[in-house]
Order: C-alpha cells, then structure tokens, then sequence
C-alpha cells in the first residue's frame, strides 16, 4: 500500500538548515511547491555564484533523463559548498529513468540538493518508495476551506502583521481559496495599513472587497431576475478580468449561501448590523442581499445548489470548457422556479 505522503512543512525546514539532498515536491497547489523550491533554492545557492552551481532538466524535453540527472548531480560545485539540481515536469519520467536513479537514492552526493517538481507521482513504484524512506518526499494540495482563514493569519504574521478577528474569513470570502490570489492581496494590504500595523475588517473591505463583491452580487442579481442575458454577460465580463471560472463558481455558491442564511434570518427583523455580522458580509450589502432571498423559497435554493454542486463537479472532471460550464450553470439557475420567500428584512439601524 502507497499509503498517505503526510503533511510537512519544506519551508521550515530549509530556513532551519535541514535541507534534504533529494526532494520529490508535487501537488496540485503549484503555489505551495513553487514557495518550497524558492526556500530550498534560496538555502541552498550562493548568489554570487549560483550561475555555476544550477543545472535545470526539463523532463519535457530531449532524451536520457536519467543520465543528465545523474551526471548534473553529481558534478562538484564551484566556488561554493553545494549545488542544486532542478528537475521539471517530473512526472514525465519513464519507469526506467526512474529506476535507473535509485542507485542514487541510497548514497546521494552530499554536495547537491536534488529537487523534481511535479504535478503527480505514483507511489506504488520503488522509486517513491525509496524516497519517502529517506524523508524527500512532499505532497501539497489545496487547502481546505475552513483552513484558509488560519493560513492567512500564518501569512499576515510573517510579513509583520496582526489580523483583526473576522478579516481574514472575508478575504477569503472575496479572493476565494486561490493561494496566489489571497497572498498576492495580503502584500497588498500590507502596503495599505503600513508596517507593523493590524489588518482590519475595514481595511480588507476597502481595499479587496467592494470590486469583486459587486461582480458577484450583480451576476447573482441577474440571476436572482431571470435575466439570463444580462447573467452571461456579466459572467463574461467577471472571465475576460481574468477571474478563474473555479473562483467564479465558489463566489457563486458562497453568495447563494448567504442567500440561504439571509431567508432565515428574515423573520428576525435583525438591524443591519447584527444581520451582516451572521451572514458575515459588509453591512452595506445586506438590504440587497436581503431583496434578492425574497426571490427564492426553500426548494428554489436547493434546486439552485444541485446546480452549483454539478457545475463544480464538471468544472474538475469534464471535457467541457470553464465557460461552457459556466454558461450552463447560469442558464440552469435563471430556469429555477421563483418561491414566495418572506417579505420582512433587517430594519435600519
């Protein structure tokens, strides 16, 4: 049995001298390997002389993997104490490349570090399993959704900041589970408040959140309305911004969430206050909200989720184009029979 690769933390490691001679870093979160690499990168190469001490093997292309890997790892360095070798596309090596390269596993160079990066491995083949012996390999997937807020706190303290309770489950709700997207935001907020200064709810609503709120209530809406027009036009805009289509579709489903909650606590007659903090949105955006739950009954919102949770299953597993998908979500969602939800809303505060 291949069994679970667990959880580690690469970064640590380098920046705690610990470097592994061989590592094999792959995942679907390209953002986490890409970090790993440029902490075991930085650990490893002198500056002042890495352009003597940095092979690159592209699995992609030519021939001979194998034998370039090995020759390139175990070429003495120059002018430093160790080298690195970085294989790409790792996942393109044939079974007897991969063999030919466990000779190595047991009795690598101590003068290199060697780094495959990859999307997948086959843990079944000796070769892995050799490798997670010797510690050198880390698998990185997406993180769950209910561990974003906690990595971006992570993120925040290391570039100097606080994070004000409620404000990184917003960003999450705004950026999405893009980790690139959502660190990119938090350089940007940390320009915005200053050094050493705590990242507000406010400040991620000024900053991050009113642009892409606004596109995703106005396509929600559209949607709300039964104007399938006015729907793919605003989803076309949202895709041409250079918005993921998985983005899309979360910001979809989170809306539609906060629909949900929102006919729930009409009855209440919350002020605005109180219903934005239960919904977990800015304040300014509950009456909205609040007018388009009226437009869907219980059953037209589960409808509307069958049709969110199939979208995202073809979004991962169908032939099918991002924007088609897309297209027929909203399609499906503006064919969703109207209900005759409550009329009562918050009462201005």
């Amino acid at each position: 049995m291949a069994g679970r690769v667990p959880d580690r933390d690469v970064v640590a490691e380098v920046r705690a001298g610990r470097p592994e001679p061989v590592y094999y870093l792959y995942g679907k979160e390209q953002f986490l390997v890409q970090r790993a690499l440029a902490a075991v990168r930085a650990a490893v190469l002198d500056p002042k002389t890495q352009a003597f001490n940095l092979d690159t093997v592209d699995c992609k292309e030519g021939a001979h993997h194998a034998e370039r890997i090995l020759a390139a790892a175990r070429t003495l360095p120059m002018l430093a104490r160790r080298r690195l070798v970085l294989v790409k596309d790792a996942d393109e090596l044939k079974p007897e490349d991969l063999e030919a390269m466990l000779p190595y596993l047991g009795n690598p160079a101590e003068t290199t570090c060697l780094v495959f990066v990859a999307q997948n491995a086959d843990l079944r083949r000796r070769f892995f399993l050799e490798l997670r012996k010797g510690g050198g390999l880390a698998k990185f997937e997406p993180l769950y959704e209910r561990r974003l807020p906690a990595w971006i706190e992570g993120e925040a303290r290391a570039l100097g900041h606080g994070v004000e309770p409620g404000a990184a489950q917003l960003l999450c709700d705004v950026s999405g589970a893009d980790l690139a997207s959502l660190s990119q935001a938090l350089e940007q907020l940390s320009l915005f408040v200053g050094p050493r200064q705590r990242i507000t709810v406010a400040a991620v609503e000024e900053l991050c959140a009113e642009t892409r709120q606004h596109s995703v209530f106005d396509l929600a809406k559209a949607v709300g309305e039964r104007d399938t027009r006015r729907a793919l036009h605003q989803c076309q805009r949202m895709l041409q911004a250079r918005e993921p289509a998985v983005r899309i579709l979360f910001m979809l489903t989170r809306h539609f969430r906060q629909l949900w909650i929102a006919q729930e606590l009409a009855p209440q007659r919350l002020d605005r206050e109180e219903a934005a903090r239960r919904i977990g949105i800015p304040p300014f955006f509950v009456d909205g909200l609040m007018t388009q739950a009226r437009r869907f009954d219980g059953r037209a919102l589960a409808r509307a989720f069958e049709a969110l949770y199939g979208a995202d299953r073809a979004l991962k597993s169908s032939h099918a184009g991002d924007e088609v998908v897309l297209e027929r979500l909203l399609v499906d969602l503006c064919r969703t029979p109207t209900g005759g939800g409550a009329e009562a809303g918050p009462r201005r505060g």
